[in-house]
């Protein structure tokens, strides 16, 4: 018989209570659910195989779930974490140092309290319209639920995005949220498509709207974004308080109901800039500032440091978010509807002498290649032609250049100090002398002068007349005057510039100075272009 074996004295452990195997603070917590939740997930064919998912299974997503696994796209680490903090998920060690980065928020991070506000003060190109259209989408589908219980019978639930103007609000739906949804695992939820809205199957409607205090009135709205809320101002005093005040009221009737404030800073008044000053006082609110470099690594180096050499208080503004400490729309715009009366371009003769004034872009498909020609009769100032190209070829652009100028009997064109060199070298191939002009702040200040005194005229024409009415300008922290343009399918108030050139050259009193070439010699060349 085999002899028994002696095991040494084993204490027997005392039971752990179910409250000992949480974590010790919030983010371990968070930690601990997100972990459990993967292992869940991955028994989720619904999610993870092949087919149509199911609402119930949207409903378990959170936001970088949906965003990876459903809508099939990519973040940036600052894009992620924006949307981590938003919705309360877990941030690790890396993820933690760049919202405090973003934040200031020098305190542990909130994991597991979702935000109900959010407030993103980013640079411009750093993805702000496609992070309002992930919140859209995300609110719309794996939300569904939650805001149709707070329905009644045939009503509907909107998610509203606000926009500056009627083509950004198309570009919102017709380019982000609608082409999201097509290559998407749940494109069959799209019920119909418009330009501005979207109508999914589960109840829930999408719409873009440009700016205005009468959009969205009388309709449930239980996600609002307000998409460049720092520039509403543009389309009248206290626009934004207007709007803000319409649509805040239509979300009353959803818990918990989502606002979303997401712009490139403009000046230091504004709802854009009250929000931000509140900072993170405001219970459930997330408030982030980030420059573009840092949200969207792809960006250009060098075009950012051209930017900051062309104007160092734009370049703060657009670029690193900073707010400015004053901006306003620099023209009138009643002034600007006054001067516009020409029906187009005035054929030269050889009475006047004309001036010409360049804006040039870097052929890049960036901005476009602008011309303006003027002249001047007493204390009145005629813009005789605008044009602009879009074309990368340089060698097209200077023939056709060439041309006008030779019908026009100009022999010399100003150029901005950021043009000198290859602008330069391409005039001078075909027989062009180059001036540099003066800072837009001057030129501007001319022609607003001009527009005031009503000594100017102007073609009325669509590119032109809104370039300058959206013409803004921007004051620094040492009061500089800064000018800005919107950019636009136009352009980037590329003719706006060179008609302000033309206008300066053909209006200043010491403008004979900047030309070699004789008054006769102009005459010569229309007598010859006539003859």
């Amino acid at each position: 018989m085999p002899k028994k074996i002696a095991y040494p004295y084993r204490r027997k452990k005392a039971k752990r209570s179910p409250e000992s195997y949480r974590g010790k603070d919030a983010t371990a917590r968070q930690r601990q659910l997100e972990n459990l939740r993967l292992g869940r997930q991955r028994k989720r064919p619904a999610v993870l195989g092949e087919g149509r998912i199911q609402e119930a299974d949207l409903e378990r997503l959170d936001i970088i779930e949906f965003t990876r696994w459903v809508l099939g796209i990519s973040l940036y680490p600052v894009q992620e974490v924006i949307l981590r903090s938003l919705y309360g998920l877990h941030l690790d060690a890396e993820q933690l140092e760049i919202y405090k980065t973003l934040t200031g928020n020098e305190g542990e991070f909130e994991a597991g309290q979702e935000k109900v506000e959010a407030v993103l003060v980013l640079g411009a190109r750093s993805g702000k319209s496609f992070l309002s259209s992930i919140c859209a989408l995300y609110e719309s589908v794996c939300r569904a639920s939650r805001w149709r219980a707070y329905l009644n019978e045939g009503e509907f639930a909107y998610v509203i995005v606000v926009a500056t103007r009627l083509d950004q609000a198309r570009q919102i739906i017709g380019k982000n949220c609608d082409r999201m949804l097509a290559a998407s695992r749940i494109s069959h939820l799209v019920e119909e498509s418009w330009q501005t809205e979207l109508s999914l199957t589960n109840g829930i409607h999408i719409i873009s709207m440009p700016c205005s205090s009468t959009a969205g009135r009388g309709l449930p709205i239980c996600c609002l974004i307000l998409d460049e809320l720092g520039w509403y101002q543009q389309e009248g005093p206290k626009a934004d308080e207007e709007i803000f005040n319409a649509l805040r009221p239509r979300m009353s009737q959803f818990r918990g109901a989502k606002l979303f404030a997401i712009s490139t800073p403009s000046a230091k008044t504004g709802l854009l800039w009250q929000f931000y000053d509140e900072g993170p006082q405001v219970p459930g609110r997330l408030t982030v500032q980030a420059p573009t470099a840092l949200v969207n690594p792809t960006v250009d180096a060098a075009f950012l440091e051209s930017e900051l050499k062309r104007n160092p208080d734009n370049y703060a503004r657009e670029f690193l978010a900073q707010f400015a400490e004053s901006v306003s729309a620099f023209l009138p715009f009643n002034k600007v509807a006054e001067a516009c009366v020409l029906g187009g371009d005035i054929l030269p003769d050889s009475v006047h002498r004309y001036y010409a004034g360049v804006d040039q872009s870097g052929l890049s498909g960036r901005d476009r290649f602008a011309l303006g020609i003027a002249h001047r009769v007493k204390d009145e100032v005629t813009i005789d032609l605008v044009r602009s190209w879009d074309s990368t070829d340089g060698r097209q652009i200077m023939g056709e250049l060439r041309s006008i100028l030779r019908d026009y009997g100009i022999g010399s064109v100003a150029i901005d100090r950021y043009g000198a060199g290859w602008v330069r070298q391409r005039f001078e191939d075909i027989g062009i002398e180059v001036t540099i002009r003066e800072g837009l702040p001057a030129i501007f200040q001319n022609l607003k002068s001009l527009l005031l005194a009503g000594c100017i005229h102007i073609p009325d024409t669509k590119a032109v007349k809104e370039g300058l009415v959206r013409t803004s300008a921007f004051y620094g922290r040492n009061g500089a005057l800064s000018i800005s343009h919107e950019r636009t399918a136009a352009g980037h108030g590329d003719e706006c510039d060179a008609l302000a050139t033309a206008a300066w050259l053909a209006s200043s009193k010491t403008v004979g100075g900047y030309f070699s070439k004789a008054l006769e010699y102009q005459r010569s060349l229309i007598g010859a272009a006539n003859g």
